[in-house]
C-alpha cells in the first residue's frame, strides 16, 4: 500500500511540474576573450613553471620528509606496543608482540638517525651542498 501511495504522489508531483509553461525562452550569449596559457606544468616543490629540481635536491626533500614523520611514527608504535602490554592478562603472548613493536620502533628510529648522521658527515667531508 505504501508503494502504491508513493507512486501516486510521485506521478502527481511530476505531472504538476510538467504542466508549467515557460513564458520566455532562455538566452545564450557567447563572447570572445583572450587568455594567455602556459604550456609548461606548474613548478614542482616550489619552483616556477618549467623549472624542475635536481635529483639530489629531490632525494634531500624526500629524506627530510621521512625525518619529519619519524618521531610521530615512533610515538605511535610505542603506544601500540603499550596497548599490547595491557593485554597481557587476556593473552600471554601479547607481551612478546608488544615488546617487538617497541623494540622495532626504537631500533628503526636509531638506524634512521645513524644513516642521517653518516650522510651529513659524508656531505661535510666532501664539501657537498648544504640544505
Amino acid at each position: 500500500m505504501r508503494k502504491f501511495l508513493f507512486l501516486i504522489l510521485f506521478l502527481i508531483f511530476n505531472l504538476g511540474f510538467a504542466q508549467i509553461q515557460i513564458e520566455k525562452p532562455g538566452e545564450v550569449v557567447v563572447t570572445w576573450t583572450e587568455t594567455t596559457i602556459n604550456p609548461c606544468p606548474p613548478g614542482i616543490f616550489g619552483k616556477g613553471p618549467c623549472e624542475f629540481i635536481s635529483l639530489m635536491e629531490f632525494i634531500q626533500r624526500v629524506w627530510n620528509f621521512i625525518l619529519y614523520l619519524a618521531p610521530f611514527l615512533l610515538t605511535a608504535l610505542i603506544i601500540i606496543g603499550g596497548f599490547w602490554f595491557l593485554l597481557i592478562t587476556f593473552k600471554p603472548e601479547a607481551r612478546d608482540i608488544g615488546w617487538r613493536y617497541i623494540k622495532n620502533a626504537v631500533v628503526g628510529y636509531v638506524v634512521l638517525l645513524v644513516i642521517s648522521g653518516v650522510f651529513t658527515l659524508i656531505r661535510f667531508i666532501f664539501g657537498g651542498p648544504s640544505f
